[in-house]
C-alpha cells in the first residue's frame, strides 16, 4: 500500500520552490561580491594514498592455500588440541596435520613451475580472526569434545577454501590440481565428521532431540562456501558458548 504523509509542512513543491530561492539568492550573492571568500584552515590537509593494484593471479591463489594449509597443520598441532585429544582421536589428527604438510609440497611445485614464489607461513589475517580465538577457546573450556569439533571445522574450511579457488583459476590445468587437493581435505571432513556423528544415521544431515542440527558426513550435494561455524569453549551464564566463523581468504587475506 502506498504511504501518504499529511503531517509533514513541506511538500515536494515547496521543497522545488524553496530550492529555486535559495538558487536566486545565491546568484545575486554571487554578482554582489568579486573577491573569494578565504577559509581559515587549522594544519595541513592530509594526503590520500592510492591503494596499490594488485591482480588475483593464479599463484596468489596457490600461495594463499600454502597459508591455509600451513595455518591448518598449526591448528591441529597446537598444545591446546593435542593436550586434550583423547587417544582414540590423537592418531587422526596427527594424520590430518601430517597431510596438510604434505600438501605444501605439492603447492610448492606448483607454485615454481609459474616462476612464483613459495610462502611458508600461516595466514596472519585469518589467524588473527579467527584461528587463534578458536584454539584461546578450546583451551579455555577444556572441552574433548572441542578437539573434534574444531578439527572438522579446519577440514571444512579448507576444502571450501579450494573449491572457492577453483572458481578464480584462469589455467585449466592448475583447477585440476586444485579439485584433488580439495578433494583430500573434503574426505578428511568427512571422517572427522564420522568420528563426531558416526553410523550411516551420522551421513544426512539431521537435527538433536532439540532442534540442534548435528554434524553430518554428507551435508549436501555440493560444499558449501559459506563461513564455518564451530562452538567452543565454557559455557557462558546465558548457557551457550562462543561461535566461532572462519571463512575462506577473501580480497584483504590473499597472500600476494
Amino acid at each position: 500500500m502506498k504511504q501518504t504523509s499529511t503531517s509533514s509542512p513541506i511538500s515536494r513543491r515547496t521543497m522545488l520552490r524553496s530550492s529555486g530561492a535559495l538558487v536566486a539568492t545565491s546568484a545575486v550573492l554571487a554578482a554582489c561580491s568579486s573577491a573569494k571568500p578565504s577559509v581559515a584552515r587549522i594544519g595541513e590537509s592530509p594526503t590520500t594514498v592510492k591503494l596499490e593494484d594488485l591482480a588475483v593471479t593464479d599463484v596468489v591463489l596457490l600461495r594463499t592455500a600454502m597459508s591455509m594449509e600451513t595455518m591448518a597443520a598449526a591448528m591441529l598441532t597446537d598444545s591446546a588440541v593435542t593436550g586434550l585429544a583423547s587417544k582414540d582421536a590423537a592418531p587422526v589428527i596427527a594424520a590430518f596435520a601430517a597431510d596438510h604438510i604434505s600438501h605444501l609440497e605439492d603447492l610448492r611445485v606448483l607454485i615454481a613451475a609459474r616462476n612464483g614464489s613459495a610462502y611458508s607461513e600461516t595466514n596472519t589475517k585469518l589467524m588473527q580472526a579467527y584461528g587463534q580465538p578458536a584454539l584461546d577457546l578450546v583451551a579455555n573450556g577444556k572441552v574433548e569434545a572441542d578437539v573434534l569439533a574444531l578439527m572438522h571445522a579446519v577440514e571444512t574450511l579448507i576444502a571450501a577454501t579450494y573449491q572457492y579457488f577453483v572458481s578464480l583459476t584462469v589455467e585449466p590445468a592448475l583447477r585440476a590440481d586444485l579439485v584433488r587437493l580439495g578433494g583430500r581435505s573434503s574426505r578428511r571432513s568427512a571422517v572427522s565428521a564420522q568420528l563426531i556423528n558416526g553410523g550411516t544415521g551420522g551421513f544426512a544431515p539431521a537435527n538433536d532431540k532439540d532442534g540442534v542440527p548435528l554434524v553430518a558426513t554428507l551435508p549436501g550435494a555440493f560444499g558449501s562456501l559459506s563461513a564455518v561455524q564451530v562452538a567452543l569453549g565454557p559455557v557462558n551464564d546465558t548457557g551457550t558458548r562462543a561461535t566461532v566463523l572462519m571463512d575462506t581468504p577473501s580480497l584483504n587475506s590473499l597472500i600476494y
